[in-house]
């Protein structure tokens, strides 16, 4: 098997992600599906250090690098595809995040017309945070960027903040995070503040440093949107209290949460979205 059966199969699949793990003199590979793993093949371990090679050569990463993780993008199916790799007792572990379909309108995601509904108006409210949140594989950057397209054609000025920047959008400010050459999240919220934007998109909140520069951000007025991994408003809120952000922060700047998990029955895909407000939740 060869790496374009792999990918193709695996977008033929509906796969969100192509985990490789490597164990003892083999490779496992396994497709995530709606949020679970589904076995597939086992490579040997040479054939397996070959696929890898190619892999990291053709998303312009360091092949020589074995030790420390490294990020890249692969861009020769039709979409960019995420690589990422990380060093493990057997081995470099490789996960390749893959986007189905090209880049979908809000219309197109899979919500009913009700949540269509709730997440435009709250999204086009002057200030505050809305945050998309979710399990892994439950196309919170696929709703993400469907946001942002629909703000650009409302002729709205958008800056994204990502790391690393998953697709590019036409008329969308797309700045992709930089640690070795100095642009962390904060330095680059900070510089896009500075743009005079309307929205900041930021792909994912991760650690204290991009909650606080986000809060702060929604805290001066500006329309923050963004994905997190937690499930629901109270498990969001916990969370970001866990990267340091004060309660009565959260409550000011905090608009809304939507919690989505998306499912496919036959050929069409369905998201399931839950929708919470801060205002239910306040005494």
């Amino acid at each position: 098997m060869d790496i374009s059966e792999i990918i193709i199969g695996g977008m033929e699949a509906n796969a969100s992600d192509i985990h490789f793990i490597p164990f003892g003199q083999k490779a496992r590979i396994f497709y995530r599906i709606r949020g679970i793993l589904f076995p597939q093949v086992e490579l040997e371990t040479t054939a397996y250090q070959i696929f890898l090679q190619k892999i990291k050569a053709n998303a312009q990463m360091n092949i020589s690098e074995k030790r420390l993780p490294q990020d890249g993008i692969l861009k020769d199916y039709g979409e960019a595809i995420r690589v990422s790799t990380l060093r493990s007792i057997h081995g470099e572990s490789l996960v390749l995040r893959l986007f189905q379909k090209g880049m979908m309108k809000l219309e197109e995601i899979g919500l009913d017309e009700r949540s269509q509904e709730n997440l435009t108006s709250r999204l086009l409210e002057k200030t505050g945070i809305s945050l998309i949140s979710g399990e892994t594989g439950m196309g919170k950057s696929t709703t993400l960027y469907a946001m942002m397209m629909m703000l650009r054609d409302k002729n709205f000025k958008v800056i994204s903040i990502e790391d690393p920047v998953e697709r590019e959008i036409d008329g969308i400010v797309q700045s992709q995070i930089n640690d070795m050459a100095g642009l962390s999240y904060e330095k680059a919220i900070f510089a896009a503040l500075r743009q005079d934007p309307d929205y900041i998109a930021i792909g994912e909140i991760r650690n204290k440093e991009t909650a606080n520069a986000l809060i702060r951000s929604a805290l001066t007025g500006h329309k923050v949107i963004s994905t997190i991994h937690a499930h629901g408003y109270l498990n969001v809120k916990k969370r970001m209290m866990d990267f340091g952000i004060r309660e009565e922060y959260l409550d000011t700047s905090l608009n809304m949460v939507m919690s989505q998990r998306l499912q496919t029955k036959g050929e069409r895909r369905v998201l399931h979205a839950q929708f919470e407000f801060p205002e239910e939740f306040m005494d």
